[in-house]
């Protein structure tokens, strides 16, 4: 059964390479037990409150985004700001982009940084097919599906993590104005009380005397024990005691 967590995939694609790699990271977030929502750019006309997070990818043409995704993000610039968003762009007809580190085209860069996005990915694309007319002129590169659906599932299962962490550790708030805010969700603080004493109970104090037996101190044994009482830094007062008898009858054997 799928958790709590709820995102929205949408993506700008012409030739379906995109389209198909989006329904990857769609599916990558079910493994999580995250649920996903696939659209296109177009067909979401305003933000819903109950996604926790969008992902918008692109396919790139001579280093320019998709222009459907630059629209999307141009148009609900206002909610995504509120989101957590992650940009991911779709083109490398070659294994360069199997590493993860390919950085954003500057187009893409600028949108993300007017965003405050999490995150960013480029991944490999695929051309099945030379296109003809306009498109072809833009495309270039071998024929084949360079798309890697282990690097999008590394990716996603970063994504994961962090949502899974946002989810334990905020709240949502609906403000008047429909817009979702989140906000830290602060515990009380523990207090820890030390139990009272009852009052009708008077604690006894604990007091340990040792009196020590009366015996001349000019003899041995007076000796031993004056010496034994300022060992034990105890007073002055004499008095006969058992326990210190027994002790200086072994010491006397």
């Amino acid at each position: 059964m799928l958790g709590g967590v709820r995102v929205l995939v949408v993506y700008g694609s012409t030739r379906g390479g995109t389209a198909g790699l989006a329904h990857m990271v769609a599916d990558a977030f079910v493994r999580h037990q995250i649920r996903s929502d696939v659209r296109r750019t177009g067909e979401v006309r305003t933000l819903s409150n109950e996604y926790d997070a969008v992902l918008v990818g692109g396919a790139l043409y001579s280093n320019r985004w998709h222009p459907d995704a630059t629209t999307f993000v141009t148009r609900h610039r206002a909610q995504l700001r509120q989101l957590p968003v992650w940009f991911f762009s779709s083109g490398p007809l070659d294994d360069s982009a199997r590493d993860g580190s390919l950085a954003p085209v500057p187009q893409v860069s600028s949108l993300a940084r007017d965003i405050d996005i999490r995150g960013h990915m480029t991944f490999g694309g695929m051309l099945d097919k030379r296109p003809s007319g306009l498109f072809g002129m833009f495309a270039w590169g071998p024929e084949g599906d360079f798309r890697d659906r282990h690097q999008v599932a590394e990716w996603v299962a970063r994504i994961a993590a962090d949502l899974t962490a946002d989810n334990e550790s905020m709240v949502r708030v609906v403000g008047t104005d429909g817009r979702t805010v989140t906000a830290p969700d602060r515990p009380p603080p523990v207090v820890i009380v030390a139990p009272r004493p009852d009052p009708e109970i008077e604690p006894e104090p604990a007091e340990l005397v040792i009196e020590l037996p009366d015996d001349p101190a000019d003899s041995p044994r007076g000796r031993d024990r004056f010496g034994l009482r300022r060992y034990l830094s105890l007073d002055d007062e004499e008095s006969d005691d058992e326990g210190l008898d027994l002790f200086m009858q072994a010491t006397d054997q």
